[in-house]
């Protein structure tokens, strides 16, 4: 008897490239595990020993299962669709009064990852050896400094906010003329390998691949 709990299927994660490669997407498949003879969902709620709940029964790994992967959503942030294929969970709400509108000037940092959570680039770099100089990259909402959909995702955002938005080709880095571009050698080799999978290669058709950008905003001017 097999139980499984089946989340969203986007692509969107966890922030940070160690929390996506533990598999926490935003769409969670999940898998199930042997639970004392029955099959249990893969996160069922640990003990204090740091093993998994055992269960004696189909319930029991049900409402394990349910309340870790309530535990689970807390932790990625809420989600929040805009429509159009634009989806965002909120890491940190910020504070302040001010939430950024159309027309404002924010100064953000980020970074890119490709759908899987695998790190492009970003503002301060990560690259290996590179300092964090506390650089920022100025965003006016409307001027298309960064894609449309990082754009409408910071409505409403204030200093402090941390979102992980998820971008579908269509309005990602094309509505933007590609901004904000990489600084790195690397980044900039990795956003070409990205182009040519949306374009193909002349072998394989091009593929609409998702990213994601997470911002963080350093402060809203008006």
């Amino acid at each position: 008897l097999l139980v499984s709990l089946l989340g969203e299927s986007t692509a969107v994660g966890v922030s940070r490239r160690a929390a996506f490669r533990q598999g926490l997407s935003l769409g969670v498949s999940a898998a199930v595990v042997s639970c004392g003879g029955f099959a249990g969902p893969a996160w069922a709620a640990p003990t204090p020993g740091g093993g998994k709940a055992k269960c004696s029964n189909v319930e029991e790994c049900r409402e394990a299962g349910e309340a870790r992967f309530a535990e689970l959503e807390q932790e990625r942030g809420a989600l929040v669709r805009l429509g159009q294929g634009i989806s965002y969970r909120e890491r940190a709400r910020g504070s302040g009064e001010v939430e950024a509108q159309e027309g404002d000037t924010l100064q953000v940092s980020f970074s890119v990852y490709t759908g899987s959570g695998n790190f492009m680039y970003g503002i301060p770099t990560r690259e290996p050896g590179a300092r964090d100089g506390g650089e920022t990259y100025t965003v006016r909402l409307g001027n298309h400094d960064v894609p449309v959909a990082v754009e409408r995702a910071l409505i409403g955002a204030k200093r402090g906010s941390v979102r992980l938005i998820e971008m579908t080709p269509a309005l990602g880095f094309a509505t933007s003329d590609w901004r904000p571009m990489p600084a790195t050698f690397a980044g900039k080799q990795r956003v070409e390998r990205y182009r040519k999978l949306l374009t193909g290669n002349g072998l394989q058709p091009g593929y609409n691949a998702v990213l994601l950008f997470e911002a963080e905003v350093q402060k809203i001017q008006r």
